[in-house]
């Protein structure tokens, strides 16, 4: 059978199956009246939602993480001061060669696009890889920082409260910055610890970036000149629970839209002719944006020729089960 209508036969998660999280959660707008109890319940019942979605890791979940990393990253990029948005993360990874530094803008996506894709907890070199990722500059030796993350993990503590936890070692661990208190690469390098606690300990196959997509919210601010909460300061943990609530769901709604476009290029993959095609499908299912230049090289034995490879693209736009993601003439990308 052809490789194509394989995949396209295959059982998945479809969007058909994917209720909607219950109404209430979505109701609770009075966010700056909730104390530390309320706004653990919401996460808890937010992120148990999301948990059943997780488990059964639906064939397109690379894309959702991926789409879920670029997201953090872009909210990380404005911590930074900086103003590269999705489009532009999305350039600096898919348009720099192989083994090339892609800047920081490249390392931070990269960052975020690791932690969706590591299983189990991490040890100093992942730590401190990430750590440069960032662009922390620091003496730290961050196997104490791993030991206590395996503590946490193996722990019976709810996962929210040991992700938070799990942040907090960092602020501790971090020197401060000229006296201006936790550098931003080191409160980034907290929420991407935390997330990957919050999968440990939830038993998820992979961490989900959450809590980093949250962090320009108006519950992380607080006081007279609505200051942005850091790490550990009074209030942050509250903000944090907030924060895991709203973030499952807009991922929720994240894995709905893509569960959708999945499902269309599953209906288009029959009707697709050229050899190699199936590949280019199974890799659409599981990346948030192609090169076709690139697939060449990333798929060993790929038989088709560049020209070929643009043309299958431009016809699975015209099927409407891809889009082009940038708007260019030349070095397009495409994705769901």
């Amino acid at each position: 059978m052809n490789y194509a209508r394989s995949i396209a036969s295959q059982g998945t998660v479809s969007s058909a199956d994917i209720s909607s999280p219950a109404s209430w959660l979505r109701a609770a707008r009075d966010l700056s009246a909730m104390d530390e109890a309320e706004a653990a319940f919401l996460a808890g019942a937010a992120l148990q939602a999301l948990d059943g979605l997780i488990r059964d890791e639906p064939d397109w979940a690379g894309v959702w993480r991926g789409r879920m990393a670029l997201k953090a990253a872009a909210v990380s990029s404005s911590l930074f001061g900086r103003t590269e948005e999705e489009a532009a993360l999305r350039d600096a990874v898919c348009l720099t060669r192989p083994g090339s530094d892609p800047g920081p803008a490249g390392r931070n996506l990269l960052a975020w696009r690791r932690l969706a894709r590591h299983m189990g907890t991490p040890d100093r070199n992942l730590l401190n890889a990430i750590a440069e990722s960032f662009g922390l500059k620091s003496e730290q030796d961050f196997a104490e920082i791993a030991g206590q993350v395996r503590v946490l993990v193996q722990s019976g503590r709810p996962g929210p409260f040991a992700a938070v936890e799990a942040a907090e070692s960092i602020a501790r661990a971090t020197d401060s910055v000229e006296g201006r208190g936790l550098s931003v690469s080191a409160e980034l390098l907290g929420f991407w610890l935390a997330d990957l606690v919050l999968a440990a300990r939830s038993k998820w196959p992979n961490p989900v970036p959450l809590l980093a997509t949250q962090a320009q919210k108006p519950f992380f601010r607080a006081g007279a000149n609505r200051r942005r909460l850091r790490i550990g300061e009074e209030g942050w943990r509250r903000a944090c629970l907030i924060a895991y609530a709203q973030a499952a769901l807009e991922a929720y709604d994240a894995a709905a839209d893509i569960a959708r476009r999945a499902e269309r290029l599953k209906v288009v993959a029959p009707k697709l002719r050229a050899k190699g095609s199936a590949r280019i499908v199974e890799a659409l299912l599981q990346d948030d944006a192609l090169l076709p230049s690139a697939c060449i090289g990333a798929f060993p034995g790929m038989a088709m020729t560049d020209r070929a490879l643009r043309r299958l693209f431009e016809r699975l736009v015209s099927l409407e089960a891809v889009r082009e993601l940038t708007g260019r003439a030349t070095f397009r990308l495409y994705g769901l």
